[in-house]
């Protein structure tokens, strides 16, 4: 897609990025999503890039509480903070499982898809095993590997500007229309 066809919150958000440099901060993302006690529940995943020009992709292992959480509840938030240009962009959306992940997988390192066979996440370690997190070479794709796509719904834009903060908000409802609101 042309990046000129793409929502203009799109663009702030690539000039913020562009801005941050290769600080952590650039790929690090905070999802949240509710358990099923309808209990908030936040993590920090990778941003693994774009799928279409509203839906984020994060990678994420199929024993982990999070796909419990989406089961019972696909509606998630994520929080994206820039600090060199004091934004934080958050993301309301339905996050579901792309079926189509090999090419997915064939972008990661031999280190990254090797830890796809490591014991369950939240799991106690057994110190005489440390075999069990050995990196692997010419793996098939692990059962564990999930992509998830997050399809964006609103994006709310919080400029922590000097001396008055600056708000946007669009929706993809609206057809992505940027209005400014109160901050």
């Amino acid at each position: 897609m042309l990046e000129s066809n793409l929502p203009s919150w799109r663009q702030d958000l690539k000039s913020s990025r562009k801005k941050e440099g290769k600080s952590p901060s650039n790929k690090w993302i905070q999802l949240a999503t509710v358990s099923k006690k309808n209990q908030p529940r936040l993590r920090t995943v990778v941003f693994r890039g774009w799928h279409k020009d509203s839906s984020m992709i994060i990678f994420t292992d199929r024993r982990s509480e999070k796909i419990e959480h989406l089961k019972s509840n696909p509606y998630a938030e994520i929080l994206w903070f820039f600090l060199k240009t004091k934004s934080q962009y958050r993301f309301k959306g339905k996050i579901s499982e792309l079926s189509d992940d090999k090419n997915y997988w064939d972008t990661l390192s031999e280190k990254s898809k090797s830890s796809w066979f490591w014991r369950s996440p939240g799991e106690r370690i057994n110190p005489k095993l440390q075999s069990d997190y050995e990196i692997l070479s010419n793996l098939p794709k692990s059962e564990n590997f999930v992509v998830l796509n997050f399809e964006i719904d609103s994006v709310d834009l919080l400029k922590l500007e000097q001396p008055i903060h600056k708000r946007y908000l669009w929706e993809k409802i609206k057809k992505w229309e940027k209005t400014e609101i109160n901050p």
